[in-house]
Protein backbone atom coordinates (compact mmCIF):
# COMPACT_ATOMS: atom_id res chain seq x y z
CA UNK A 1 0.00 0.00 0.00
CA UNK A 2 1.08 3.25 -0.89
CA UNK A 3 2.28 5.46 2.15
CA UNK A 4 1.49 9.52 0.98
CA UNK A 5 4.33 10.62 4.00
CA UNK A 6 7.06 9.09 2.46
CA UNK A 7 10.06 11.28 2.22
CA UNK A 8 7.79 14.16 3.56
CA UNK A 9 9.15 16.11 6.40
CA UNK A 10 7.18 15.97 8.97
CA UNK A 11 7.73 18.20 12.48
CA UNK A 12 6.08 16.56 15.31
CA UNK A 13 6.09 19.40 18.73
CA UNK A 14 5.53 17.02 21.74
CA UNK A 15 7.29 14.08 20.30
CA UNK A 16 9.33 13.17 23.39
CA UNK A 17 6.09 11.25 24.75
CA UNK A 18 2.59 9.69 24.20
CA UNK A 19 0.59 10.69 20.86
CA UNK A 20 3.82 12.51 19.59
CA UNK A 21 6.27 9.76 20.12
CA UNK A 22 3.66 7.31 18.98
CA UNK A 23 3.01 9.02 15.59
CA UNK A 24 6.99 9.53 15.14
CA UNK A 25 7.39 6.04 15.57
CA UNK A 26 4.69 5.58 13.00
CA UNK A 27 5.69 7.87 10.52
CA UNK A 28 9.38 6.84 10.21
CA UNK A 29 7.91 3.09 9.51
CA UNK A 30 6.39 4.47 6.98
CA UNK A 31 9.11 6.45 5.20
CA UNK A 32 8.98 10.24 6.63
CA UNK A 33 11.52 12.39 7.63
CA UNK A 34 10.60 13.16 10.85
CA UNK A 35 11.45 16.43 13.62
CA UNK A 36 10.34 15.81 16.88
CA UNK A 37 10.34 18.66 19.84
CA UNK A 38 9.89 18.67 23.67
CA UNK A 39 11.07 20.94 26.62
CA UNK A 40 12.28 18.31 28.78
CA UNK A 41 15.73 17.43 26.84
CA UNK A 42 16.64 13.81 29.30
CA UNK A 43 12.69 12.84 27.78
CA UNK A 44 13.76 13.68 24.23
CA UNK A 45 16.81 12.21 24.32
CA UNK A 46 15.42 8.88 25.36
CA UNK A 47 12.95 8.84 22.14
CA UNK A 48 15.41 9.78 20.29
CA UNK A 49 17.34 6.67 20.75
CA UNK A 50 14.04 4.56 21.36
CA UNK A 51 12.91 5.66 17.97
CA UNK A 52 16.43 5.73 16.66
CA UNK A 53 16.62 6.19 13.21
CA UNK A 54 18.71 8.62 10.14
CA UNK A 55 15.68 10.03 9.38
CA UNK A 56 14.98 11.33 12.95
CA UNK A 57 16.00 15.03 13.89
CA UNK A 58 15.47 15.64 17.94
CA UNK A 59 15.23 19.74 18.76
CA UNK A 60 14.81 20.81 21.75
CA UNK A 61 11.98 23.35 21.83
CA UNK A 62 9.13 24.94 24.26
CA UNK A 63 6.64 26.09 21.53
CA UNK A 64 4.91 29.23 23.65
CA UNK A 65 8.63 30.58 22.71
CA UNK A 66 8.90 32.42 19.23
CA UNK A 67 12.48 31.95 19.63
CA UNK A 68 12.33 28.33 19.90
CA UNK A 69 9.70 28.28 16.82
CA UNK A 70 12.29 30.41 14.94
CA UNK A 71 14.87 28.06 16.14
CA UNK A 72 13.27 25.07 15.37
CA UNK A 73 12.38 25.74 11.37
CA UNK A 74 15.96 26.64 10.55
CA UNK A 75 17.20 22.99 12.42
CA UNK A 76 14.66 21.40 10.06
CA UNK A 77 15.86 23.31 6.86
CA UNK A 78 19.19 22.68 7.92
CA UNK A 79 18.31 19.21 8.00
CA UNK A 80 16.09 18.56 5.54
CA UNK A 81 16.23 21.44 3.56
CA UNK A 82 12.06 21.39 3.48
CA UNK A 83 9.04 21.41 5.34
CA UNK A 84 6.09 19.45 4.15
CA UNK A 85 3.91 18.92 7.17
CA UNK A 86 3.51 20.01 10.88
CA UNK A 87 1.91 18.24 13.78
CA UNK A 88 1.11 20.46 16.24
CA UNK A 89 0.67 18.08 19.18
CA UNK A 90 1.81 20.18 22.49
CA UNK A 91 -0.08 21.05 25.22
CA UNK A 92 -0.79 20.29 28.67
CA UNK A 93 -3.96 21.09 31.46
CA UNK A 94 -1.82 22.83 33.44
CA UNK A 95 -4.46 22.74 36.35
CA UNK A 96 -8.11 21.74 35.84
CA UNK A 97 -10.26 23.29 38.77
CA UNK A 98 -13.07 25.49 38.96
CA UNK A 99 -12.92 28.74 37.31
CA UNK A 100 -13.29 30.76 40.68
CA UNK A 101 -10.21 28.59 41.58
CA UNK A 102 -7.94 29.41 38.66
CA UNK A 103 -5.41 32.00 39.20
CA UNK A 104 -4.47 34.77 36.49
CA UNK A 105 -1.47 32.95 35.73
CA UNK A 106 -3.09 29.72 35.53
CA UNK A 107 -5.41 31.04 32.92
CA UNK A 108 -2.52 32.84 31.26
CA UNK A 109 -0.49 29.79 30.89
CA UNK A 110 -3.37 27.17 30.10
CA UNK A 111 -4.05 29.69 27.29
CA UNK A 112 -0.61 30.42 25.84
CA UNK A 113 0.38 26.64 26.15
CA UNK A 114 -2.76 25.32 24.19
CA UNK A 115 -3.63 27.99 21.95
CA UNK A 116 -1.29 31.44 21.39
CA UNK A 117 1.98 28.83 20.79
CA UNK A 118 0.02 26.36 18.28
CA UNK A 119 -0.92 30.04 16.54
CA UNK A 120 2.75 30.84 16.58
CA UNK A 121 3.99 27.38 15.13
CA UNK A 122 1.16 27.60 12.27
CA UNK A 123 2.63 31.09 11.67
CA UNK A 124 6.22 30.09 11.20
CA UNK A 125 5.55 26.65 9.46
CA UNK A 126 3.43 28.83 6.66
CA UNK A 127 6.02 31.26 6.12
CA UNK A 128 7.79 28.20 4.74
CA UNK A 129 5.24 26.68 3.51
CA UNK A 130 3.71 29.56 0.88
CA UNK A 131 6.59 29.85 -1.37
CA UNK A 132 6.56 25.66 -1.72
CA UNK A 133 2.59 25.77 -2.93
CA UNK A 134 2.06 23.26 -0.50
CA UNK A 135 1.96 21.59 3.28
CA UNK A 136 -0.26 20.46 5.69
CA UNK A 137 -0.73 21.91 9.41
CA UNK A 138 -2.37 19.13 11.53
CA UNK A 139 -3.27 20.28 15.39
CA UNK A 140 -4.12 18.24 18.05
CA UNK A 141 -7.18 19.81 20.03
CA UNK A 142 -9.50 17.44 22.27
CA UNK A 143 -12.74 16.14 22.84
CA UNK A 144 -13.63 19.37 25.38
CA UNK A 145 -13.70 21.49 21.83
CA UNK A 146 -17.13 19.45 21.23
CA UNK A 147 -18.10 18.33 24.72
CA UNK A 148 -18.52 20.06 28.58
CA UNK A 149 -17.28 19.11 31.68
CA UNK A 150 -16.84 21.07 34.79
CA UNK A 151 -13.51 22.53 35.43
CA UNK A 152 -12.46 21.89 32.56
CA UNK A 153 -13.52 25.10 31.19
CA UNK A 154 -10.53 27.12 30.99
CA UNK A 155 -8.57 24.39 28.78
CA UNK A 156 -11.75 23.48 26.93
CA UNK A 157 -11.79 27.81 25.56
CA UNK A 158 -8.26 26.75 24.76
CA UNK A 159 -9.18 23.76 22.38
CA UNK A 160 -12.20 24.84 21.58
CA UNK A 161 -10.66 27.89 20.19
CA UNK A 162 -8.08 25.67 18.78
CA UNK A 163 -10.72 24.42 16.50
CA UNK A 164 -11.57 27.61 15.03
CA UNK A 165 -8.32 28.62 14.19
CA UNK A 166 -7.84 25.60 12.49
CA UNK A 167 -10.46 25.71 9.76
CA UNK A 168 -9.98 29.27 8.95
CA UNK A 169 -6.40 28.47 8.75
CA UNK A 170 -7.28 25.85 6.02
CA UNK A 171 -9.09 28.72 4.23
CA UNK A 172 -5.96 30.51 4.10
CA UNK A 173 -3.71 27.42 3.37
CA UNK A 174 -5.69 26.51 0.34
CA UNK A 175 -5.51 29.43 -1.05
CA UNK A 176 -1.91 28.43 -2.16
CA UNK A 177 -2.33 24.60 -1.91
CA UNK A 178 -2.13 23.89 1.59
CA UNK A 179 -4.18 22.07 4.16
CA UNK A 180 -5.03 21.84 7.84
CA UNK A 181 -6.91 19.61 9.60
CA UNK A 182 -7.75 18.83 13.36
CA UNK A 183 -7.55 15.72 14.99
CA UNK A 184 -9.91 15.52 17.57
CA UNK A 185 -9.03 12.70 20.59
CA UNK A 186 -10.86 11.78 23.58
CA UNK A 187 -9.06 10.87 26.68
CA UNK A 188 -6.08 8.73 26.65
CA UNK A 189 -3.79 6.69 29.00
CA UNK A 190 -1.28 9.37 29.16
CA UNK A 191 0.77 11.23 31.44
CA UNK A 192 -2.03 14.69 31.27
CA UNK A 193 -3.75 13.82 34.40
CA UNK A 194 -0.54 13.53 36.08
CA UNK A 195 1.00 16.38 34.89
CA UNK A 196 -2.21 18.50 35.44
CA UNK A 197 -2.22 17.21 39.07
CA UNK A 198 -5.91 15.01 38.72
CA UNK A 199 -6.23 11.29 39.11
CA UNK A 200 -6.04 9.12 36.49
CA UNK A 201 -7.43 5.64 37.60
CA UNK A 202 -10.69 6.52 35.59
CA UNK A 203 -8.72 5.62 32.61
CA UNK A 204 -8.24 2.02 33.35
CA UNK A 205 -9.08 0.38 30.37
CA UNK A 206 -8.98 3.21 28.19
CA UNK A 207 -6.92 3.52 24.51
CA UNK A 208 -3.18 4.02 25.11
CA UNK A 209 -1.50 7.08 22.44
CA UNK A 210 -0.46 4.00 20.33
CA UNK A 211 -3.78 3.16 19.61
CA UNK A 212 -4.88 7.11 18.96
CA UNK A 213 -1.98 7.61 17.15
CA UNK A 214 -2.87 5.74 14.22
CA UNK A 215 -5.47 7.50 13.60
CA UNK A 216 -3.26 11.10 13.82
CA UNK A 217 -1.22 9.75 11.13
CA UNK A 218 -4.13 8.85 9.31
CA UNK A 219 -4.67 12.64 8.79
CA UNK A 220 -1.55 13.22 6.85
CA UNK A 221 -0.87 10.09 4.95
CA UNK A 222 -3.94 10.50 2.61
CA UNK A 223 -3.20 12.07 -0.75
CA UNK A 224 -1.89 15.55 -1.86
CA UNK A 225 -5.98 16.57 -3.44
CA UNK A 226 -7.65 15.38 -0.42
CA UNK A 227 -7.76 16.87 3.18
CA UNK A 228 -9.66 15.45 6.28
CA UNK A 229 -11.04 18.33 7.93
CA UNK A 230 -11.51 16.73 11.44
CA UNK A 231 -10.70 13.71 13.34
CA UNK A 232 -12.57 12.91 16.07
CA UNK A 233 -11.55 9.59 18.00
CA UNK A 234 -12.76 8.26 21.29
CA UNK A 235 -12.28 5.28 23.71
CA UNK A 236 -15.43 3.21 23.27
CA UNK A 237 -15.99 2.97 27.63
CA UNK A 238 -15.87 7.23 27.36
CA UNK A 239 -18.56 7.28 24.92
CA UNK A 240 -20.65 4.68 26.90
CA UNK A 241 -20.06 6.52 30.46
CA UNK A 242 -19.05 10.07 29.87
CA UNK A 243 -20.48 11.49 26.99
CA UNK A 244 -23.81 13.74 27.85
CA UNK A 245 -25.79 16.21 25.37
CA UNK A 246 -24.78 19.58 27.04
Amino acid sequence: MQHYVENKVIIVTGGSSGFGRESARLLLEMGAKVVITGRNQERLDKAQSELSSERLLAVRADAVSSADWHALIRATLDRFARLDVLVNNHGAGVKIAPVDEMEDEAIQVVIETNLISVVKGCREAVKVMKPQGSGQIVNVSSSCAHYSWPTWGVYTAAKAGLVAFTRCLHKEMAEWGGRATSFIPGAARTNFCQASGIPDDWLEGFPGPEEFARTLVHCIDVPDNCVIDEAIIWGTRQVKEMLNPY
